[in-house]
Formats: structure tokens, sequence, C-alpha cells
């Protein structure tokens, strides 16, 4: 029995360093809000925006509580780190928070989709404004869903 409770706090200590090595900065704001009710293996899941948006609204009214700063850092670690993003459908307030782009490239992603929708990470690096870093490192959750009126 001692064995196992050493393994689950290993384990949640494993877990934990992995949530921080993502983003350290903003997992230090994160880690005493989201982890007062359960473990880090209920955050390291990929969810898109608006989950992650319904997510944060029901912690809050289960009674979570944080600063301004707490949930503003709260959402900039799931916006970066844990968000699948459909760069094809997401309106600029998602590009923004998601991709971190300022409100100008997020409007030009958006213009720029309607003429040529975006077909894999190259052709959303290749937006002027676009950190190709970040978008190389989000490649995984990035998904090129068609446009409705794309045969």
């Amino acid at each position: 029995m001692a064995v196992m409770a050493q393994d689950a706090v290993s384990d949640a200590a494993a877990l934990s360093a992995k949530a921080s090595k993502l983003d350290p900065e903003n997992y230090e704001f994160m880690r005493p809000v989201c982890t007062m009710c359960h473990d880090t293996s209920m955050i390291l899941h990929s969810r898109t925006w608006s989950q992650w948006q319904d997510v944060l609204s029901q912690m809050a009214r289960y009674g979570a509580t944080g600063t301004e700063e707490q949930w503003a850092h709260i959402l900039d670690y799931v916006g970066r780190n844990l968000t699948l993003i459909d760069v094809n459908h997401a309106d600029e307030d998602e590009l923004s928070a998601v991709l971190g782009v300022d409100e100008k490239t997020a409007i030009a992603m958006v213009q720029r989709r309607y003429d040529h929708r975006f077909k894999n990470a190259e052709d959303v690096e290749s937006v002027p404004g676009v950190d190709k870093a970040l978008i190389e490192a989000m490649e995984p959750r990035l998904l090129f869903t068609a446009l409705q009126e794309d045969p």
C-alpha cells in the first residue's frame, strides 16, 4: 500500500513537472487555482478554445477562485500550450489568443482564408506577423478543416 502511494506521488510530481515545463511562468499562476480540486492529469488535455472557456467557467461556478491576473495567465497557458485550433474557422479573438497574433494579423488571416483556405502550418506561417517558431511548436494542435464552400 505504501508503494502505491509513493508511485501516485511520483506520478503527480512528474505530471506537474511536465505541465510546468510547457510554460513555467504561466503555470505558476495556474497551479494554485487549477490543482486545488484535482491533479495535473486533468489539465494536460487538448481541447478547443470554446471547450477551455467552458471548463474555466465551470470551475468558477464550482468555486475556483483566482485573481484577474491568475485567470489571464491560465487562459494564456491553455491557449498557447493545450488548445486545438481550426485555423479555417477560428474567429479573430481565438486566433489572437491561441496563436499570439495581434488584431491586425488575425484579421489578415481571416481575410486570407476566404480566398485560399489554410491547408498546413506552412500556409499559416506565410502570413506576416505570425510567429513561425510558435506555429511549429503548435503544429500537432493545428486543424485545417475545409470551409463549407470548399468542394
